[in-house]
């Protein structure tokens, strides 16, 4: 007898018999079905080279934007500097500041953009700047500050977690600029330039978020500052009390709306009141089970907005010396995740740059180029999802389809015989064979999983390939039935299953 299965939302947090979903949802995207509220799966691209140049260590932050002529701008920093991708030759250009080399460290740098400038700060040196319109090099956007965040809102640079000539690190203190005045930092009503330290036990400042307000997200809690002009400048507000970022990392904020890694999962917060876990009875106890807290500091996020995806890269328990191999996907749009293997250890939000015929003699065949002839790769000031290796080699989601592995919840298979035939006796069952719905023209392999006993050891059958009515031949006898389907090439999405079943012999 033929039982329909959808295949569902990725939920590992919940036991395989009866899950309400899938249990493995490995290098494919979440994505929607055929059906009103059903959840289907798309491929997830590998990483293809897009340029070898190399920075002088690992990359520490990453920011892209345009000049007044929408041309695209990608700067990085690392431990010696900031750097420029060139759009002649794609390689790493120094534009460090002139004045002074850097004092180095293993501190992120974290970026903001005001207006045609790009300005960052990693905390062992003063903020940096530079004007997107000329390109030349960084500077100094004040000395009398430094911090570990950055972010503007109405005029202001806003720079977080401080320290100074006077007091030192200041890691619960906000500071910003003069209205208008980027470059302004002595403190004055009449610049309005001045600080704010947020009291009270709410720990540390993990990041910050601009706006027409400005959210604080502390270790504890969440404050909002709001604009308010001389004297006070700036009130500070704490809205949700008790819940914070852990780690500062895993912050990203897309549509104006900010994602974020707390203490036990993902959550989600629109500015308002309250804040929405993302992440429970799906992935938070997977994800705190697999991720390597101690190299929480390697994490990455970027959003791909083209297709409403954010990416956390992070270290997992299997990770060597650290270095990045999963990343956690989420459809915001859809609130439903999937995960794939690193291939990269950084991620970033980049554009794309300007390009003429000529500078394609770089890759010098079609087969190394790292997007096809119409991708918007070529088009300059696209926003795009792009990678660094530890090197700072420099890598675009546009390679061929990754393999991609699903596995099924677990089914007691005899009930859905039963609803179709109540004289059906005993509760085992005998998969015959199986169906696969996988549109476009790739691969896909399956097996069955099987077992007698709820807590007993799964029985995998051999691999099978679909004939040419679509069918799996498989026989694999057993109570309790999931199935996992390895999917390769060109495949665009897979929905769902049909597993063709029979009664066991009963005594």
């Amino acid at each position: 007898m033929v039982i329909d299965s959808i295949l569902g939302p990725w939920r590992p947090d919940r036991p395989a018999l009866n899950n309400t979903g899938v249990t493995v949802a490995r290098n494919v995207l979440p994505a929607i079905g055929a059906t009103n509220g059903a959840i289907a799966y798309e491929p997830m691209k590998r990483v293809k080279l897009y340029s070898d140049s190399t920075l002088p260590s690992r990359p520490l932050g990453a920011i892209s934007g345009q000049d007044t002529a929408g041309n695209g701008k990608v700067y990085a920093g690392c431990a010696e500097g900031l750097f420029k991708v060139s759009p002649s030759d794609l390689s790493w250009q120094d534009v460090s500041r002139a004045s002074s080399p850097y004092t180095g460290g293993t501190e992120k740098w974290n970026f903001t953009r005001y207006g045609s400038w790009a300005v960052g700060t990693n905390f062992v040196n003063p903020p940096q700047f530079i004007d997107m319109n000329e390109d030349v090099n960084f500077d100094d956007l004040t000395t009398l500050v430094k911090a570990r965040y950055i972010t503007n809102s109405r005029g202001f640079v806003i720079v977080a977690n401080t320290n100074d000539s006077f007091d030192g690190d200041v890691p619960y203190r906000v500071r910003w600029s003069g209205l208008d005045q980027p470059q302004s930092w002595d403190f004055s009503l009449t610049t309005q330039a001045d600080f704010q330290d947020i009291n009270g036990g709410s720990g540390v400042i993990q990041g910050i978020v601009g706006g027409e307000d400005v959210t604080i997200f502390m270790k504890n809690s969440i404050v909002k500052m709001t604009y308010v002009g001389t004297p006070t400048i700036w009130q500070f507000d704490e809205i949700i009390p008790g819940k914070g970022c852990s780690v500062p990392e895993s912050l990203i904020t897309v549509e104006g709306i900010t994602y974020f890694l707390s203490d036990d999962g993902f959550y989600v917060y629109d500015g308002s009141t309250s804040l929405k876990r993302i992440g429970e009875g799906k992935v938070d106890n997977y994800f705190l089970r697999s991720v390597n807290t101690a190299q929480y500091s390697y994490m990455s996020v970027a959003a791909d907005p083209a297709k409403k995806l954010i990416y956390w890269c992070y270290s997992s328990q299997d990770a060597i010396d650290g270095t990045p191999d999963k990343m956690l996907i989420y459809n915001y749009s859809l609130g439903e995740f999937t995960e794939a293997t690193a291939e990269v250890d950084f991620i970033y939000t980049s554009v794309s740059l300007p390009w003429t015929i000529e500078q394609l003699d770089q890759f010098v065949t079609v087969e190394n180029m790292p997007a096809p002839f119409d991708s918007p790769t070529w088009a300059g000031g696209n926003s795009q999802l792009a990678g660094m290796s530890i090197s700072g080699a420099q890598w675009l989601f546009t390679g061929d389809n990754q393999t991609g592995t699903i596995e099924s919840n677990e089914q007691l298979l005899i009930q859905s015989l039963q609803q179709l035939n109540p004289n059906i006796k005993g509760d085992r069952t005998v998969v015959t064979r199986l169906r696969p719905f996988v549109d476009g023209n790739g691969s896909v392999v399956a097996r069955v999983g099987s077992r007698l006993l709820s807590h007993g050891d799964v029985t995998w059958s051999q691999m099978a390939a679909p004939n040419e009515s679509g069918w799996c031949n498989i026989r694999q006898q057993g109570r309790f039935h999931r199935v996992r389907l390895i999917l390769t090439g060109n495949f665009t999405q897979a929905q769902s299953f049909q597993y063709d079943a029979v009664p066991a012999g009963f005594r």
